[in-house]
């Protein structure tokens, strides 16, 4: 089974109603399940899934009954926390090569580069940043 790491930013997508790129990510998600890819991301992905949600409602834009919604759909979805023996501090080389203020992105691009699989994310900021020297970041609004 071959596999893809995938970032919260687009997990979040799909379970949030009117966010951008919502059916983009979900055509990503389906053609995952079709293909057999499993979708990989590091220890950490939950909380920062979680967090995402969390975020919307304490800042009111979204709806405790909403936000149960969206979690029951993020535990819906099989992401398998991944790690390598290497990932910390390759995702502490990628933030220093980058001069990024923290080391989250860096950590799922590391665990990409050390499984040898693409790392989608929605995330313009962090895509615009590396994608010149790491060419397996993918950017969701260009996904096919």
């Amino acid at each position: 089974m071959s596999e893809l790491c995938i970032d919260a930013s687009v997990v979040v997508k799909l379970v949030l109603k009117g966010e951008p790129y919502r059916v983009t990510a979900r055509r990503l998600l389906r053609d995952c399940i079709v293909n057999n890819v499993a979708l990989i991301a590091p220890p950490f992905y939950e909380v920062e899934a979680d967090t995402a949600i969390r975020k919307r409602v304490h800042d009111g834009k979204l709806s405790l009954t909403d936000a149960k919604k969206a979690f029951a759909g993020l535990d819906k979805v099989a992401v398998q926390l991944s790690t390598h023996p290497r990932l910390r501090q390759r995702a502490r080389d990628i933030a220093e090569q980058f001069n990024l203020r923290t080391v989250y992105d860096a950590a799922y691009a590391a665990l990409a580069e050390l499984r040898g699989c693409q790392f989608w994310t929605a995330d313009k900021v962090f895509y615009d940043t590396v994608k010149a020297v790491l060419t397996f970041v993918k950017y969701l609004p260009n996904y096919p």
